[in-house]
Parts: structure tokens; sequence; C-alpha cells
């Protein structure tokens, strides 16, 4: 068996970082320990505190690592886009995004209610990063007059909402022994119900 070399500096936060993440989401906050973490990571348990003062400190690094940039990247240049393309891609990258971060928000979102300083970070690292580039997105089709002028930032928030119910009927409730969803065709019904309603169009009598 090689026996392994020492790790550099970089790569053993990084190892740190990936074991506290692994142990958080099967265990909680506060289920975990920096012990297990340092274990899991294979460094000693002061280590860690050379990288991070708190327990707390390495779940809010965590929040850094959740990558929204293509999201942002893509709808900053998307004005000469297809709506329906747009909105399309925006729900397939942040299905995405949620689906691989799953755990780790469900982590977040608990801890949230008693540590204010994680509320914060993971509303401005993780939902506003999401939700800016979309609403602005949408405030310059509204401005081109293609979309009626609503709030952008409410418009913003309906989209997202419907994608949160799909993801907690799909994938937080697995509620599909009850009533299946097919995702693709869930896609595209948020995405017609957000550009169209489900009114019918008046026809003149």
């Amino acid at each position: 068996m090689t026996k392994r070399g020492p790790q550099k500096p970089a790569n053993r936060r990084e190892a740190v970082l990936a074991a506290a993440r692994e142990i958080f989401e099967k265990k909680g906050f506060h289920g975990a320990t920096t012990a297990e973490i340092a274990a899991r990571a294979q460094v000693a348990e002061g280590t860690i505190f050379r990288y991070f003062k708190t327990k707390k400190d390495l779940l809010l690094a965590l929040i850094e690592q959740v990558d929204t940039g293509q999201i942002a990247a893509f709808l900053h240049g998307a004005a000469q886009t297809d709506s329906s393309a747009a909105l399309r891609f925006f729900l397939q990258k942040h299905l995405e995004t949620m689906r691989g971060n799953l755990n780790l928000f469900r982590t977040l979102l608990y801890e949230s209610q008693f540590h204010p300083e994680l509320r914060e970070k993971f509303l401005h690292q993780v939902v506003l990063k999401t939700l800016q580039p979309v609403e602005g997105y949408l405030a310059r089709r509204m401005e081109v007059g293609e979309y009626r002028d609503i709030n952008p930032g409410m418009a913003g928030l309906a989209l997202f909402g419907m994608l949160a119910s799909f993801i907690g009927w799909k994938d937080l409730l697995q509620a599909d022994t009850v009533h299946e969803l097919d995702e693709v065709e869930a896609m595209e019904a948020i995405i017609g119900i957000f550009l169209y309603g489900i009114t019918r169009p008046h026809t003149p009598s």
C-alpha cells in the first residue's frame, strides 16, 4: 500500500471542508463533532482550527462553495434569447444546483433559525445570487414591452416558488408514489404558467 505524502495546506483545507459537509449532512450541525470531521479528513483535530475558528465557520465556508455562477452568467446576456429558452435554462440549472446541495441546504435552513449570520450569508451568497440575475432579466423584458409591467422581484419569486414546490414534492417528500410528476413536463408547465397564466385567452363574442 502506497503511503500518502503530507497534504499541502490548500488540500488540507479542502479535505476538512469535504469531510465537514459529509458529516453535517449525515448527523446535522449539532450532531457533528470536529473530532469526527478531522478523522474523516485524515488530519489532526487541531488542523481544523488553523483554518476555521469554530465549527460554525465551517458551515459558513460551505455556503461559499455553492456555485450559482452559471445562472448569473447566462441570464446576464440573455436579453436576445427566446423567453422560454432562457427560463428553461434557469429552471434546469437551478434544479441541478438544488439537487447537488439538497442535504446541505436542509442543514443550512434548519440552522438558520438559530444563527442569524448563517441566514444572512445563505440569503446573500445563494438565494439573492440566484434571484437577482433572473429579476434583472425579467426587468429588461418589461422595459422592451414583452412582459407587462409588474414588480420583477415578485415575478422572480413566483418562478422560484413554483420550482421550489416541485423540488419539495419530488425530492424532499418523494411523493411520486402518490402522484408522479414527469420532470420535463413539469418544467414546461412551470414556464407556461409563468408566461401565460392558466386562464383561457378571451375571444370576441
